[in-house]
């Protein structure tokens, strides 16, 4: 039997559910000292991780399918916030209510995505996942892997901000909801 390196991926990321990695904060975000040890700021430029979510890269613009069947464009023709989950990863509940705070407190400038990395998760029980945090504003899409190798995603509760023309902003772990509407205002929503 054939593994396809999409399901070795999700497997690594279930294994690592809340598992932290360092962040990359927006501009002007502030945050604890424990916060600010494991993050960096940056400027212009970004400051970004990953093959091909890099410091200051743009992303091509992709086109994903929401669960409930609505085709969306990522970058779109605003800024865009992709926060990558399973519905099965306990701390991903945490990260995406206080994203979703975020975003909610950052206003409607922004195209929020929750990127379910579990390609077989029931649609009801990433429902239910949703429902469960509160319904926060977020589109929700379950990924095939494009998104996945897009964003180079590397841990569940990954948050990757990008302005308009696709350029990432902001990439990190699990932020709060101050970094991630500071995130999103630096991206120009």
């Amino acid at each position: 039997m054939m593994v396809s390196s999409i399901g070795i991926a999700v497997a690594v990321l279930l294994s690592g559910c809340g598992a932290h990695t360092s962040t990359a904060a927006a501009p002007g975000s502030a945050g604890s000292s424990a916060a600010a040890s494991s993050s960096q700021a940056f400027g212009g430029a970004g400051g970004v991780a990953g093959a091909n979510a890099g410091a200051g890269s743009s992303i091509a613009p992709a086109t994903v399918q929401t669960v409930s069947g609505t085709k969306l464009t990522v970058p779109g023709n605003k800024p865009a916030l992709l926060y990558f989950f399973t519905a099965s990863c306990s701390s991903c509940a945490a990260g995406a209510t206080t994203v979703g705070a975020g975003v909610r407190k950052a206003g409607s400038g922004v195209q929020a995505i929750a990127v379910d990395l579990d390609p077989g998760e029931p649609v009801q029980v990433i429902h239910d996942f949703m429902r469960s945090v509160g319904n926060p504003p977020l589109s929700v899409v379950r990924d095939d892997g494009t998104l996945l190798k897009r964003f180079n995603v590397d841990a569940l509760g990954l948050t990757v901000v990008l302005n308009k023309t696709g350029r990432v902003v902001y990439r990190g772990v699990d932020p709060t909801a101050a970094q991630t509407a500071a995130a999103i205002a630096a991206a120009g929503a």
